[in-house]
């Protein structure tokens, strides 16, 4: 939407009105034209994001308020975690035995360690048979037969213990396997249990409280609302207007907070994209100085200087009669070409000249 604002004369001519009976008249001017295009929008701080719930269940805590100032890692809210607490003291019972299964201590391990040096001491007598068999079968001191005897009975005790020592290694590992998935486990349950303690994920200023102690908050609902940095102007600029906006553009921002006052801005950024949720562009632009009271959220109105033309010949708008005509003092009624207009003056392009007295069209 267009809205033209038409200040200071350059050159005042005989425009006044004039009162005559009941017929008000008046001439053209010159006066200097700023073309304006209209924006709305609202006051927002430079970095605004919103703490969620990720995880449903009883508030019981929110210790900020609005205005608050926190830190990065402040506690926002407290969300009832009693279940999962106790699900963490048994994943914690879990590790602790796990970590007791793999110690030295561990009953499963010393059974069979206990096997393993019952099969070394008998592997350790049968080794010693072994080579006294063989030195007398030597001899000849001995038969063929006790001697393969007491070779077979070394290889058996040999096997016996490399097979204990096998066992050993393998329940070793499902012990320290058996360790390190509860070990997990424990850490994804403190990571779950995290999610009951929401935590600001950055410092600034709490905005917003959306929800109360003692409240069920569901996945993804908002908490809090919070602000950092200085305050920006968001404006909502039409389709029709937006080859219109530079970066560095005047504007004079009406603020809600402040009816009967004018603030004055500049253009910072355009963003590149439609917002189809606004059906609008979306402009930001800077306070050149901020009001003595700023509110993030404040609604405005503004008006995006784009351009400046002098000595231009307008009449007031009251005068045009079906957006097209002027009533001439001779009483010719006369076609005009309008270029800006606002609810005060209107920019004549052709038709007229200074020198023309106008009549004020009777409602």
């Amino acid at each position: 939407m267009k809205n033209t604002i038409i200040r200071s004369a350059l050159f005042l001519f005989a425009g006044m009105l004039i009162s005559c009976s009941k017929t008000e008249k008046t001439t053209a001017v010159r006066k200097n034209i700023e073309d304006a295009v209209f924006a709305s929008g609202y006051v927002e701080k430079d970095e605004e994001y919103l703490i969620s719930a990720k995880i449903s269940g009883n508030i019981i805590n929110i210790p900020v308020s609005e205005g608050d100032q926190v830190s990065k890692n402040s506690l926002i809210a407290t969300i009832e975690n009693t279940i999962q607490t106790e699900q963490l003291k048994d994943a914690e019972a879990v590790y602790s035995q796990s970590r007791t299964n793999t110690s030295g201590s561990s009953p499963q391990l010393l059974q069979i360690r206990s096997q393993m040096d019952q099969a070394q001491h008998q592997m350790d007598q049968d080794r010693i048979n072994f080579q006294r068999y063989k030195e007398l079968r030597v001899k000849n001191s001995v038969s063929q037969l006790d001697f393969e005897k007491a070779q077979l009975q070394y290889q058996s005790s040999q096997n016996s213990l490399i097979s204990l020592q096998k066992n050993y290694q393998d329940a070793k590992n499902t012990l320290e396997l058996a360790e390190k998935r509860s070990a997990i486990q424990v850490d994804q349950q403190n990571d779950v249990l995290k999610d009951y303690s929401i935590r600001s994920p950055g410092k600034g200023e709490v905005l917003n409280v959306y929800k109360k102690s003692g409240e069920l908050v569901k996945q993804g609902e908002n908490i809090v609302k919070i602000g950092n940095g200085n305050f920006k102007l968001r404006l909502y600029v039409s389709e029709d207007d937006i080859a219109k906006i530079r970066t560095g553009q005047k504007v004079a921002i009406r603020l809600n907070t402040y009816p009967n006052d004018t603030f004055p801005a500049t253009i910072a950024k355009i963003l590149p994209a439609f917002d189809e949720t606004e059906q609008s562009y979306i402009v930001e632009a800077k306070f050149d100085k901020l009001p003595k009271a700023v509110f993030s959220g404040t609604q405005l109105q503004a008006n995006i200087e784009t351009a400046k033309r002098k000595n231009m010949l307008v009449i007031p708008t009251s005068y045009i009669s079906k957006g097209k005509f002027v009533i001439l003092e001779n009483s010719e009624q006369r076609r005009i070409t309008t270029g800006s207009k606002d609810s005060e003056w209107t920019e004549i392009l052709s038709g007229i000249s200074e020198k023309d007295v106008l009549i004020k069209p009777k409602n």
